[in-house]
């Protein structure tokens, strides 16, 4: 049963590392491109990856009570996902010039 626990730790561990992974790329993208989708997308996996580490905090640390591990657990990965979600459904401004829609380049003015 130790080696369970431990297996367990370590699989946690490692979805930590890829959600903070995947979490720092897309805020390192908004970075460069400052597209607001991309903040929210890194926000919202991050939100998911600390989530993802709370059951297992509040479970050992807290209050050894698997039902409130898992609730705050699952209410955090709702909203990281509500993040994503809403990153990838989101409208997007277009920078069209102020005269109006851009000209056919085949007809011409």
């Amino acid at each position: 049963m130790i080696g369970a626990i431990w297996l367990l730790r370590g699989i946690e561990g490692f979805v930590l590392l890829i959600g903070a992974g995947i979490s720092y790329a897309s805020l390192r993208a908004y970075s460069r491109t400052h597209d607001a989708s991309l903040a929210f997308l890194g926000a919202g996996f991050a939100v998911v990856t600390v989530g993802a580490g709370v059951a297992g905090i509040v479970y050992e640390l807290a209050t050894h009570n698997l039902l409130s591990a898992w609730i705050s657990s699952a209410t955090l990965e709702a909203a990281g996902f509500s993040l994503i979600l809403y990153s990838i459904l989101r409208t997007r401004r277009l920078d069209l010039p102020e005269s109006g829609p851009p000209e056919d380049p085949v007809s011409g003015p």
